[in-house]
């Protein structure tokens, strides 16, 4: 009987780690953490693999692990366990979760609409608890998104107005910004861009009273394409700067937590250390009375009157023992920390000597060839202009020298940066745009507000933002993939702000490092006392936001 009672109890405690698997893979998921997710699901597989459990909590894990590859784009994997999902079990709930996954997969992989169709119209056959309501209406969006890329755009109008407004009821935030965005997409490609403008400002509207400022932003994003799409570039600018002052918001509050949570830990430490205070003055009282009791039974016990002291004076030389090993390992942690410090501002002042050095080099190399070799080639161009009657073949070398001259000339420009002042910088910044989209087939927007105050910034400020454009505009060429750029010059309240976007593959902040580009880029902004904001995320392209104080830049450089 015993027996049978502890086997229960096992198994429900395995159950129990299963369930607990799951819902951290599953906050893991939610909040972006696909490697820590990853890392909770199979962990709980393990589990379930060596006791050859089969329960729907098992066959749950596989499902969030194949949501993960799916993320991943790993698609040949993702695929085997979503059909796998199909075959063991007979849950509907997990049947109709597996199957929609199939939906969008089909989608992402093959962009094979009539199979995602098919998937999701057997998931709507399973999912017919209250309970799969959510489930229901991301089919629905899906289905309605399929609608939008065949151009069926009243099927797909219908859909995303259901979801809408179901979703709002629900209290589904997620979902409704997601069909808000998709009804704003169908009718600025029917050209409805009022109609679309209203949409996405009555949700921007609900996005504010219930505070989710994530919401706020992706509605302003797409609020601003809707302005960028019908040439309303003034309107969009003064939402790009609503989306930065979110953005600065959110991070602002993620600081916050991060402090809070610093706090929690600061203050669990010293309640530690009280306890381990209280248990060494309990354990100090403790010896005492040990030894009066020693004492009064030293006649009888006298063996153990040396024994005792003896255990206890070892005992307190482990305590001391234990007590320095901790208090080197936290010095060591803090000494770990302060090395990582010097390092890292050991890395920016090499990175701003490698800066200063590579355009004092570039200087030289212009000035040399421009001098020497450009001096040369304009006597040798003009000793043979002075020829009488050249013949074909001089007529030719004039034409090779005075290629070579002009080529050694655009070099030495191209080295140095030419003096801006001479030149309107908008019309030398859509000069360089034109070059670029011309060469790499990309789509550029570029708009300036107001031109006449972007022209009359000084020289040093002119040359470090061509720079850092020609930085930002090489990264995209080189890595990101991209179709389109778009670029954003203005001022608010004294202070210039750059925008630059693409719609490239974007990356992971969390795991990309800075490379060499990147760098560059922090040193000269860091050098006219400005910021850098940057935000991306897989699969949907990179924004570059830069602040100048205009104020401060006069009065120190």
């Amino acid at each position: 009987m015993d027996s049978v009672l502890n086997g229960s109890n096992l198994k429900d405690s395995l159950l129990h780690i299963l369930r607990m698997k799951k819902l951290l893979g599953d906050g893991k998921f939610i909040t972006g953490f696909d490697d820590e997710a990853l890392k909770q699901y199979l962990e709980g597989i393990t589990v379930s693999d060596s006791l050859a459990l089969t329960s729907k909590e098992v066959i749950w894990l596989r499902l969030g692990l194949g949501k993960v590859y799916l993320r991943k784009r790993e698609y040949t994997s993702a695929k085997n366990i979503f059909e796998k999902c199909v075959q063991e079990t007979v849950n509907e709930e997990i049947k109709a979760n597996a199957y929609y996954l199939l939906g969008v997969l089909a989608t992402m992989e093959y962009e094979d609409y009539d199979l995602s169709l098919s998937y999701y119209e057997k998931a709507r056959s399973l999912a017919q608890k209250p309970s799969m309501d959510r489930l229901l209406l991301k089919i629905e969006l899906n289905e309605g998104a399929i609608f939008l890329n065949r151009k069926k755009y009243d099927k797909a109008l219908v859909n995303f107005e259901h979801v809408m407004r179901a979703s709002m009821e629900k209290q589904y935030y997620g979902l409704y910004t997601n069909a808000v965005l998709n009804y704003g997409d169908a009718y600025s490609e029917l050209g409805e861009f009022e109609t679309a403008e209203m949409v996405l400002s009555m949700a921007y509207a609900n996005a504010i009273n219930w505070n989710r400022l994530e919401l706020q932003k992706s509605i302003i994003q797409g609020l601003r394409n809707v302005y960028v799409a019908k040439g309303d570039y003034k309107n969009a600018y003064n939402l790009m700067t609503r989306y930065n002052s979110i953005s600065e918001e959110i991070l602002e509050n993620q600081n916050l937590k991060t402090i809070k949570d610093l706090e929690y830990k600061y203050k669990t430490l010293q309640k530690e250390k009280e306890i381990v205070e209280l248990k060494r003055t309990q354990l100090a009282k403790q010896n005492e009375i040990e030894r009066q009791k020693t004492i009064k039974k030293a006649v009888l016990y006298g063996f153990l009157v040396l024994l005792i002291p003896i255990i206890t004076l070892l005992y307190v030389y482990y305590q001391k023992l234990q007590a320095q090993s901790l208090l080197a390992a936290k010095q060591q942690e803090l000494n770990n920390r302060k090395i990582t410090s010097l390092l890292n501002e050991q890395e920016l002042k090499i990175a701003k000597t490698a800066l200063s050095a590579q355009q004092e080099e570039r200087s030289r190399i212009a000035q040399q060839l421009h001098d020497s070799i450009g001096g040369n080639l304009a006597g040798i161009k003009l000793q043979l202009s002075n020829v009488e009657k050249p013949n074909d073949t001089q007529v030719g070398i004039m034409k090779q020298v005075n290629e070579t001259y002009e080529l050694v000339r655009e070099i030495s420009h191209n080295l140095i940066p030419k003096k801006f002042n001479e030149n309107a910088f908008t019309m030398l910044l859509t000069d360089y745009l034109e070059k670029i989209k011309t060469s790499s087939n990309l789509s550029i927007a570029f708009s300036a507000h107001p031109e006449e105050k972007i022209n009359g910034l000084s020289e040093k400020i002119k040359v470090e933002l061509y720079q850092t454009i020609q930085e930002l505009t090489t990264n995209t060429l080189k890595h990101a993939n991209a179709t389109s750029i778009e670029l954003h010059l203005g001022f608010y309240n004294n202070t210039l702000q750059l925008l630059f976007e693409d719609d490239g593959i974007g990356f992971d902040m969390k795991k990309s490092h800075e490379g060499i580009g990147i760098t560059n880029i922090n040193t000269r902004i860091k050098q006219l006392h400005g910021n850098i904001v940057l935000d991306s995320t897989p699969g949907r392209g990179s924004a570059f936001t830069i602040t100048i104080p205009i104020k401060d830049i006069d009065e120190k450089v």
